[in-house]
């Protein structure tokens, strides 16, 4: 089930990113502000966030406002099961004329994931504008239905 999260569900999306960092061997900040439960907090707030249950438990998230995808995460056993697709359809659903990512560049797996799903690489930037200082690469997914409606 996929649903907008709530406060309540910080915690556990700040969890899921936490895994993904310290399960990621060339990620270089194993504390980064962003994955702080803060900061979903903030996204919560003041962006769209959605959340996959499996029962009670949240399985992965999307967070994105403004035409714009600051992340999505999921769990390591809901990986592979087409649920990462659906949390971004339901956020290309929401988006009007499209949406846009940063991925850094070693993120081959997220990478090969957004083209698979219609994003085209539109730059590339030398990591001085992340917070973890790797280069990164903009991805863009143009809604032709919203462009041609």
């Amino acid at each position: 089930m996929i649903c907008a999260a709530t406060p309540d569900d910080a915690a556990a999306c700040s969890a899921i990113l936490h895994q993904w960092i310290m399960e990621t061997p060339w990620y270089p900040n194993h504390a980064p502000e962003s994955a702080s439960e803060q900061a979903m907090l903030r996204r919560i707030g003041s962006g769209t966030v959605l959340v996959s249950k499996n029962g009670a438990d949240i399985n992965g998230f999307i967070a994105f406002a403004d035409g714009y995808l600051d992340c999505l995460y999921l769990t390591p056993e809901a990986r592979g099961k087409k649920l990462g697709t659906a949390l971004l359809d339901r956020a290309k659903a929401l988006s009007g004329a499209g949406l846009a990512l940063w991925v850094l560049a070693q993120n081959t797996r997220a990478i090969d994931f957004y083209r698979r799903e219609g994003f085209k690489i539109t730059a590339s930037g030398d990591g001085s504008d992340n917070e973890e200082n790797l280069p990164d690469i903009r991805m863009e997914w143009p809604n032709k239905e919203a462009q041609n409606g």
